[in-house]
């Protein structure tokens, strides 16, 4: 018996499929699109579902063959899957691997310049987007200044590729443990499936 050999009994799992769409103006949201049956591994591996950030727990995943692609993901037992992998396993099934994450609710802000009276620059704030990201930890450092404390939180926050931030962008994360205000530090877009920012909280203590 082949290696890659699966029993159809043994895609036993129910998933979700999930698609990000534009549901309103400057809205995006991860919508089911369909359900499907699969096979489902979760190991003790990381998963590097961001090049900048810590790894999540890493999960494996076998199903049907269909067009999925990598700008999709995964809903498993209410549990949101990054999808970082899909493969052919043979003419009848997908291999996937993808990383367990929470995905929080943002909302970005920022400004533009414009040209106004007197050729002088105009600053105007753009439309603020809500939009699914999902954070990761780089580092977490204290710093003691003259005269207080100042705690630094310094995550990545990976987004769906449509999310186009800029350096200087404010990031409120509305829900979860992490939630507060951050400022975008560095960006990272050279990646086909996915954008990565650098953002930055800070307040004295």
């Amino acid at each position: 018996m082949s290696e890659s050999y699966i029993d159809a009994g043994s895609l036993n799992e129910r998933l979700e499929r999930l698609e990000l769409q534009q549901t309103e103006e400057n809205t995006w949201k991860w919508v089911s699109v369909g359900r499907l049956w699969g096979q489902v591994t979760v190991d003790g591996e990381k998963n590097l579902f961001s090049s900048v950030g810590i790894g999540a727990r890493n999960a494996k995943l076998v199903i049907r063959s269909r067009n999925l692609i990598l700008h999709e993901a995964l809903r498993w037992k209410g549990q949101h899957i990054f999808l970082t992998s899909i493969t052919n396993r043979d003419r009848l099934h997908l291999d996937l691997q993808g990383a367990l994450v929470s995905v929080v609710t943002c909302k970005g802000n920022g400004y533009t310049t414009a040209v106004g009276a007197g050729n002088r620059p105009v600053k105007q704030e753009k439309a603020e987007q809500t939009f699914p990201g999902v954070l990761t930890e780089k580092y977490v450092r204290h710093e003691t200044e003259d005269s207080y404390a100042k705690a630094k939180r310094l995550l990545v926050l990976v987004t769906p590729k449509e999310i186009d931030l800029l350096e200087g962008d404010l990031v409120t994360v509305t829900d979860g443990p992490a939630a507060a205000v951050y400022n975008v530090q560095t960006r990272h877009v050279l990646d086909e499936f996915k954008n990565e920012y650098e953002i930055m909280y800070s307040r004295d203590i």
